[in-house]
């Protein structure tokens, strides 16, 4: 790893230990001679992650939190452990290649307003993850959560940009934080995650605060990176989609109109509610019912303002 580094490598990590040192492995590949440093950021696991970090990558730079603090205040502090000009933030569950690092490096030296930049994501079978989104509003992801994006391309550009997968170079509202550079100089200028997100959005409001700022964030097609998705959240379904509900309505009581977490919440409720009474499958019908009472459990800690009870990504 380099003395001077010019890119700061960050992961977060919860109690994902195999794909946590694949990842690892994947980025030491990567990276190969280029000027790195790389960072962990362990969230209170408990399945032994922090140890394997320090015994099987002594070149990483690993930091143990005492309890999870979230997603983005754990991105914080990897990002404010560098002083590297480019740091690129990578899910536990990804899989970074040499192609990626280069080509999500070049796009920022290449496009100086560009403040972020993700690559092309796919699942470990191959499968085009969806990783560029229009910011939210209540009637795109209520429309979203109907299914009724699937059916009509419209509709479907409300919320997801239509984009060739393959394209170099473009312009998009937001990108998931899977894979995601940033460029301290707009970091500078605009702070770093809002840590009033637990998990979810906090991606999606650093894009906007990007953009507001002036800043570009680009979707460069030429890298790819396989990405498993929700690893850490597999467990425990109910308390992911709290998080995601409170997540949103935080996203949109900051930037959005007054009163429109109360629209998204009802049109949420609607849908979910017509959902349970119209579909006929039992697990999908399930699913509606979960998802439903995860919106008023959301709804009830954002009244209180609490973040919710074991938190994890």
């Amino acid at each position: 790893m380099s003395p001077h580094p010019q890119v700061a490598v960050v992961i977060v990590s919860y109690n994902t230990i195999k794909l946590l040192l694949e990842c690892l492995g994947s980025v030491i590949e990567a990276v190969q001679d280029a000027d790195i440093e790389l960072f962990v950021v362990d969230n209170a696991s408990d399945d032994g992650s922090y140890e394997a970090v320090l015994d099987a990558y002594p070149q990483a730079i690993a930091i143990r939190n005492p309890t999870n603090i979230g997603f983005g205040a754990a991105c914080n502090q990897g990002i404010a452990s560098t002083s590297a000009p480019y740091i690129l933030l990578l899910n536990s569950d990804a899989r970074l290649t040499a192609q990626a690092l280069q080509s999500l490096r070049t796009c920022l030296k290449e496009n100086e307003r560009c403040g972020a930049a993700g690559c092309r994501l796919i699942s470990a079978l191959g499968v085009e993850v969806s990783n560029t989104r229009n910011f939210l509003t209540p009637l795109n992801q209520a429309l979203e959560t109907a299914g009724i994006k699937f059916r009509s391309r419209r509709l479907r550009r409300s919320y997801e940009p239509i984009l060739d997968r393959t394209l170099v170079d473009c312009s998009v509202d937001w990108i998931d934080g899977a894979c995601l550079m940033l460029r301290r100089e707009a970091l500078d200028e605009i702070g770093l995650f809002d840590e009033q997100f637990f998990m979810y959005s906090e991606d999606e409001d650093l894009c906007f605060r990007l953009g507001a700022a002036g800043w570009l964030v680009c979707y460069c097609g030429a890298g790819t990176v396989v990405h498993r998705g929700a690893a850490s959240s597999d467990r425990d379904r109910l308390d992911m989609l709290r998080h995601f509900y409170r997540s949103q309505m935080l996203f949109l009581s900051k930037h959005r109109r007054p009163g429109s977490s109360f629209f998204y919440s009802a049109a949420m409720r609607g849908v979910l509610v017509l959902k349970r009474m119209l579909i006929r499958d039992t697990i999908r019908r399930e699913r509606a019912r979960e998802q439903l009472t995860a919106l008023k459990e959301a709804c009830v800690l954002g009244e209180q303002g609490g973040p919710g009870t074991s938190r994890h990504r």
